[in-house]
């Protein structure tokens, strides 16, 4: 690192989407990791950029402890999922994929990540602990398996939770966007139930 360059300390209040490197040493990053963070974003940068930055380097170990430590449902912003979701696209380029409205995607193995940024997207977890992004309009995502976390930027979203799930939904009131968050096994909500959110209350579908 050049003297030139100045390091972040600190990110925008209540704002999940920026990563430092001071947030990544309080969450314990290794030596390894913040160096490579510091020469790489020494002002910080997006999560979505970070992953990119990461998947690019081949460095999926880290990208998975990043994920891990920075997809909380309580926090999560739309500008988050929609980072999420860049980020995954921008690691399956050259993969066939259908980045379009109404994609359909089953995923049955455990950790799997998933970002879908069109329209009506339908997806299946089968495996534990997926975590999933959705930026576009009446997604739906359905989870058998235990742990995962679902995130949506897009109104009338719909989820199946497994054991352990957490998701969000987002709704407007009328002025602003808003989530509602979900959590298995808390509030009346249950494993196996699809859900979606009416009027800013969480209701089965």
């Amino acid at each position: 690192m050049t003297h030139t360059q100045v390091e972040q300390q600190t990110a925008p209040e209540n704002n999940p989407a920026q990563i430092t490197l001071l947030k990544i040493r309080e969450w314990g990053a290794c030596s390894d990791g913040r160096d490579w963070f510091r020469e790489k974003f020494p002002q910080g940068g997006t999560y979505g950029d970070v992953m990119t930055g990461l998947y690019a380097d081949k460095r999926y170990g880290d990208a998975w402890w990043l994920a891990d430590k920075a997809f909380d449902v309580k926090n999560i912003s739309a500008d988050f999922i929609e980072s999420d979701v860049s980020s995954i696209i921008a690691a399956t380029e050259g993969v066939d994929v259908d980045p379009g409205n109404d994609a359909q995607a089953g995923f049955s193995g455990n950790d799997a990540q998933a970002g879908f940024s069109g329209n009506y997207a339908q997806a299946g977890f089968s495996g534990d602990d997926a975590r999933a992004g959705f930026s576009g309009y009446g997604a739906r995502a359905e989870c058998t398996g235990e742990n995962a976390t679902i995130v949506f930027a897009g109104l009338d979203g719909s989820v199946i939770l497994g054991k352990g799930g957490a998701a969000n939904l987002m709704w407007n009131d009328g002025t602003r966007d808003r989530f509602v968050h979900l959590y298995e096994g808390e509030d009346g909500i249950e494993a196996g139930v699809l859900y979606t959110v009416k009027d800013g209350k969480v209701v089965r579908a």
